[in-house]
C-alpha cells in the first residue's frame, strides 16, 4: 500500500512531544522476547520499561492461545532451553497451571507415553521419530495455563521492578543519526517519548526496523509455517469419552465428518488439553496462508474469515459430531498468530548451514534443539545461535529479541518460537545492562561476561564455553 503511486499523502504538523519516563533500557512488545528482555535487564540492574499494545503480558503464549512451549529438550531428553523459560514453567506448575512430562520420561521411548500424546493429537510437539534407534520418543514440551501465565508474569515483572506500559503502542524509534535514544509510544494519554540508552525491539514484526534505518530482508516462500496467520479458539464442556469412543468405533464414519468439516473450509482437527482442570477443552488451530503478516488489509481480512470459520466449525461439531452436543466456544484469541515476517539483518545471519554445521561460536548465547528436520536433526541435534544475530548492522542503541532475529527464512522456520524468544530476550536484556552499566554500545560488549551472567541464570551453554569461563575464573 505504501508503494502505490496513487496513494496519497498529508503533512502532519510539528509539535512537541512530553517525556513520559527516562530508562535505562526500554522494551517494546510484552509477548516472549518482551518478558525475557525486561525481566534479565531489570535484573541485571538496569532500569526497565515495557511496553505493551494489549493489557496482558506473554504475547503468543497467552493472547494468541499457542498456550504449547515446545522443544526445550533434544529428542534424547537432554534440556537445552532453560533460564526465565524454565522459572516461568517452575512457577505455573505451583498453580497447577501447566503440564509436561516427568523429566524421567525426556527421551523415554515408552509406547504408552507415546501412545498418550498420540492420542491426544499432540504428537507434533511432543513426539520425533528416533531414526537412530527405529523408535519414538517424548520431547520435553510444556501445556500452560494462559490466564494464570498472564498473572505470573505480572508478579515477576512487579518483583524485578519493570515499570509496564499496558494499552500503549511503540509507533517510532527516537533517532539520533544512526543510533537509537529511545521511542515514541501512543496511548489514551496521547502521544508520548520514553528516552533510554538501549531500545529492545520484540514486537515479533521488527516493527521498530524500518523507521531505525535498519537493514531488513522480508523473504518468504509459500506453504511455510511462518507464512501463514493463526487464528486459534477452544471449545469447551466437550464430552471426550464419548468422542473417543465415537471415533474408535466408527471410523469411516468419522472420517467423513472430517471430510466434510474441511470442505466446507471449517477446522477437521483439534487438540486435547491436558493441563490440570482443563477438562472438556479443545483447541483448535486453524491456519490462513499470507506472505505480508504486516499488512494491514491482510491482517482485517483473517479477522473477518477466521471468525466466520470458528462459528462455522462450532455449529457442525455441536451438531453432528457425538461428544460436542453441549460445547461452547470457550474462549478466541485477542490476538491474531503472527508467525513470521520481517528479519532484521544483524552482523551475523543465520541460514540452512548454520542447522548442520554444528559450530559452536565464541558469542554463542543459547542452543536451540533441533527436531524438526528428520535426517538432519538426527545428524545434528543441536543448533548454536551467536549474539550477533540480535545485534543490526550499522543501527546504534537497538537489539533485536523476537522473531525478526537475524536470519533467513530457512532458519526462522523453525527456531522462532516461544522458547526461543524467550532465549534471545534474555539474551538481550542482559546485554543491554551490560552496555548502561559500562557506558558503551551493546555492539561492544564483553562476550565473556555476557555468557558468565547467563550461566548464571541458568541458562544452558555449550560446555566448551562453560569450561572457558571456569578456567579464567579459577585462573583470575
Amino acid at each position: 500500500m505504501k508503494n502505490d503511486k496513487n496513494f496519497k499523502t498529508i503533512t502532519e504538523s510539528a509539535r512537541e512531544i512530553d517525556v513520559c519516563y527516562e530508562a535505562d533500557v526500554v522494551v517494546i512488545g510484552g509477548g516472549p522476547g518482551g518478558i525475557g528482555s525486561a525481566l534479565s535487564a531489570a535484573r541485571n540492574g538496569a532500569k526497565t520499561v515495557l511496553v505493551e499494545r494489549y493489557g496482558h503480558l506473554g504475547g503468543m503464549a497467552t493472547g494468541g492461545l499457542v498456550t504449547i512451549i515446545p522443544n526445550l529438550s533434544d529428542i534424547a531428553g537432554n534440556q537445552k532451553i532453560a533460564g526465565i523459560v524454565q522459572e516461568i514453567i517452575d512457577r505455573l506448575d505451583e498453580s497447577g497451571a501447566t503440564h509436561y512430562p516427568k523429566k524421567e520420561d525426556w527421551g523415554t521411548t515408552d509406547e504408552d507415553l507415546v501412545n498418550y500424546y498420540i492420542d491426544s493429537n499432540l504428537a507434533f510437539f511432543y513426539i520425533r521419530n528416533d531414526i537412530n534407534i527405529g523408535k519414538q520418543r517424548v520431547l520435553y514440551t510444556a501445556l500452560i495455563d494462559p490466564e494464570i501465565m498472564k498473572c505470573e508474569l505480572n508478579n515477576m515483572m512487579e518483583e524485578a521492578g519493570v515499570q509496564v506500559y499496558f494499552h500503549s503502542w511503540g509507533t517510532r524509534p527516537i533517532m539520533h543519526g544512526d543510533s537509537v535514544k529511545g521511542v515514541y509510544i501512543e496511548n489514551k494519554s496521547g502521544r508520548q517519548a520514553i528516552l533510554a540508552k538501549v531500545v529492545i525491539d520484540c514486537t515479533g514484526d521488527g516493527d521498530l526496523l524500518e523507521p531505525a534505518g535498519a537493514e531488513r530482508d522480508r523473504r518468504m516462500i509459500p506453504g511455510l509455517r511462518i507464512a501463514a496467520f493463526a487464528h486459534p479458539y477452544w471449545m469447551g464442556n466437550v464430552d471426550l469419552k464419548k468422542f473417543d469412543e465415537f471415533r474408535s468405533s466408527k471410523p469411516e464414519e468419522f472420517g467423513k465428518l472430517m471430510q466434510d468439516i474441511h470442505s466446507q473450509g471449517g477446522a477437521p482437527h483439534f487438540l486435547k488439553d491436558l493441563v490440570k482442570n482443563h477438562e472438556g477443552i479443545v483447541w483448535f488451530h486453524p491456519f490462513f496462508p499470507c506472505m505480508d503478516q504486516d499488512r494491514i488489509d491482510e491482517i482485517n481480512k483473517v479477522e473477518l474469515e477466521g471468525r466466520k470459520k470458528i462459528q462455522l466449525t462450532y455449529n457442525f461439531y455441536r451438531d453432528k459430531v457425538p461428544g460436542f452436543e453441549n460445547s461452547y466456544i470457550a474462549l478466541s484469541a485477542p490476538q491474531l498468530g503472527i508467525q513470521g515476517g520481517q528479519r532484521v539483518v544483524g552482523e551475523y545471519v543465520l541460514g540452512q548451514k548454520d542447522i548442520t554445521s554444528d559450530e559452536i561460536f565464541d558469542d554463542t548465547i543459547a542452543i536451540f534443539p533441533d527436531n524438526d528436520n528428520g535426517e538432519i536433526s538426527a545428524n545434528h541435534p543441536n543448533v548454536c545461535i551467536p549474539y550477533r544475530a540480535l545485534v543490526p548492522k550499522r543501527i546504534n542503541g537497538l537489539l533485536v529479541a523476537c522473531r525478526a532475529y537475524s536470519s533467513e527464512w530457512e532458519h526462522n522456520e523453525y527456531f522462532n518460537l516461544i522458547p526461543h524468544c524467550m532465549a534471545f530476550g534474555q539474551a538481550a536484556g542482559t546485554a543491554a545492562a551490560i552496555a548502561v552499566k559500562e557506558g558503551i554500545e551493546p555492539r561492544n560488549i564483553n562476550i565473556r561476561v555476557l555468557q558468565e551472567k547467563l550461566i548464571s541464570q541458568g541458562v544452558i551453554l555449550p560446555d566448551e564455553i562453560k569450561n572457558e569461563i571456569s578456567s579464567k575464573s579459577m585462573a583470575s
